[in-house]
């Protein structure tokens, strides 16, 4: 199973060791400056993430994990995309506006 995350997502503690408990494996994905970066982890019932191996114990399961972190992968690296995006936007259209309002002062000089 994946987890969506986002900044606030809680960072996975190590797990103890030789300790028993029950949860959920999940990875965690998270955008980040350097790319997307994937952490495999457990969920425990107190709600806890705990950093542990990714163990699949079939093929079938492997890959279906496989598909909905590719997946996961994908859907950051789209977000991250569509920030960029904006982000040239709008560091044009602030430029456009500055090119505008320097051109300003001279037409009013002009007339």
């Amino acid at each position: 199973m994946t987890k969506k995350t986002t900044a606030t997502a809680p960072i996975a503690e190590q797990a103890p060791e030789n300790t028993q408990f029950q949860g959920r494996g999940a990875f965690i994905v998270e955008t980040t400056a350097a790319g997307v970066a994937v952490v495999s982890t457990v969920i425990t019932e107190d709600g806890r993430a705990l950093a542990m191996p990714a163990i699949f114990p079939n093929l079938s399961y492997a890959l279906s994990q496989i598909d909905e972190l590719r997946a996961a992968v994908i859907n950051h690296f789209d977000q991250a995309a569509q920030v960029g995006a904006q982000l040239i936007a709008e560091q044009k259209e602030k430029a456009q506006q500055e090119a505008q309002q320097e051109k300003a002062p001279e037409l009013e000089k002009t007339h």
